[in-house]
Formats: C-alpha cells, structure tokens, sequence
C-alpha cells in the first residue's frame, strides 16, 4: 500500500503538464524545476522536468499532426475545371494523322501525351483505325507515311562493308601525309639551323 502512495506522488497530474507546458521562456530549467516542485509540493529534479516537457511538447506534435492529416483526409478533393488534355474531343487534323503514323512507335508513353495532348488509348486507337483504313484517305496517309519513314531510314543507315573500309583507308592516307608533313617541316628547320 505505502507503494502505491508513492507512485502516486511522482505521477504527473495534468495541472502540472499544463503548468510545464506554460513555462514562460525567461526562466532556466533549475528556476522552473524549484517554482514547479513549490507550487505542487513534489519533488522532481531539473532533468525529469525537462524530459517530461520535451515527451509532452513531442505528443501535442504528434497530436496535431494527425489532426491535420484527418482534416486533409476529410475535405473533399475538388476536381480540376479543365480536363487533363484538352484535346481529347477534338478531331484529329490529317497532319496529325501522319505525325502519329512516322513517330508513335519512337516516341515513349509520355512524350506522346505530351506531344498530341490526348491519352494514349486515344492516340494507339487513332493509329488502330488509320491502319484498319476505316476512312478513305487513311491509304493515301499510309502511303505517305512509308514514303518518310523509308527515308529517316535511309538518312540513318549504316555504311557499308566497302564505304567504311574506303573510309579507314582514307584516313589511314591522311595520317601518313600528316607524319610526312611534320617530317619534312623538321628537316627544313634543321637545313635552316645549319646555314
């Protein structure tokens, strides 16, 4: 029983954290220590002061952060006015009928959306229906399309075996000139040393 007394002397009653928690920022910790232990008749040092202060201010942190969080939780998220992309209505222009026919497949998901500012189930279905040819100017825009795609192709393409083997052959050339070069300039700087 004489236990649980004590106990209870040290337990911390919440006029005392209420009181903790007012602390006036002027007054030391030992000064505010003595002032609580006097006000309550308790006995703490500066040091389980200070700790229950820094528990209790760390709590109400807690508290409101949470409180926050709930209240963020609850308000409804508004809708944006504006759709997304805007033009996802629109009618596709032939030109851009062409442009999603030469680049969709070298463009990545985003830059797509980006660059047509359509979802990207409505840019592959636009490419599905140009290649089903389900209006009649879709085989001319095939056509048209191969026609560019052939020659990005051929701007691209690799040398062949022969060009790149004339290539090293030239620069193979140019390399002895140049070594040439360098030798004959060393010979003309010696004859004119010796003069």
């Amino acid at each position: 029983m004489a236990g649980k007394k004590k106990r209870e002397i040290y337990k911390w009653t919440d006029e005392q954290v209420k009181f903790l928690l007012d602390k006036p920022p002027n007054y030391t910790w030992v000064d505010f220590a003595k002032i609580m232990n006097k006000t309550f008749n308790v006995n703490r040092n500066t040091g389980s002061v200070y700790a229950k202060y820094k528990k209790e201010k760390m709590l109400r942190n807690l508290a409101s952060e949470k409180d926050e969080a709930q209240e963020a939780i609850k308000e409804p998220i508004s809708e944006p006015d504006e759709p997304r992309f805007s033009r996802t209505r629109k009618r596709w222009t032939p030109q851009e009928e062409l442009e999603v026919l030469v680049n969709f497949y070298s463009l990545s998901v985003d830059e797509a959306r980006e660059r047509w500012q359509r979802p990207y189930r409505a840019i592959a279905g636009r490419l599905e229906s140009i290649c089903d040819m389900t209006e009649p100017h879709h085989e001319s825009l095939l056509m048209e399309a191969a026609k560019i795609v052939k020659q990005k192709e051929a701007m691209k393409r690799k040398p062949t075996r022969k060009e790149r083997k004339l290539a090293k052959r030239a620069a193979k050339i140019a390399k002895k000139q140049d070594r040439l070069a360098k030798k004959i300039q060393h010979l003309e700087r010696g004859m004119k040393n010796d003069r």
